[in-house]
């Protein structure tokens, strides 16, 4: 009795996250509607969203190295310039 009290109340508290998918209503090139996904309470997917904003940022080669001490291989765009593996 108690597991599922504390499911009922996890998902309850979940749900005022969750997102309602719809299909969204732009339209292709050749005029077909489009058949991307929209999020966000927007009928439009973000190909379609004149207000969608897109990561400018570089991605740049991670300056720390391995283990064996060669270099790191892995991009990244965080702003120091190492990658998620040898941040602290």
């Amino acid at each position: 009795m108690r597991k599922s009290l504390l499911t009922i109340a996890l998902f309850t508290t979940l749900s005022g996250f969750a997102q309602e998918k719809v299909q969204c209503t732009g339209t292709t090139k050749a005029g077909n509607q489009c058949k991307v996904t929209a999020w966000n309470n927007s009928n439009l997917c973000w190909r379609h969203n004149p207000n969608y904003k897109k990561d400018n940022s570089v991605s740049v080669v991670c300056s720390s190295t391995t283990k064996t001490g060669n270099a790191c291989k892995v991009k990244t765009k965080h702003s120091s310039g190492i990658c998620h593996h040898h941040r602290d």
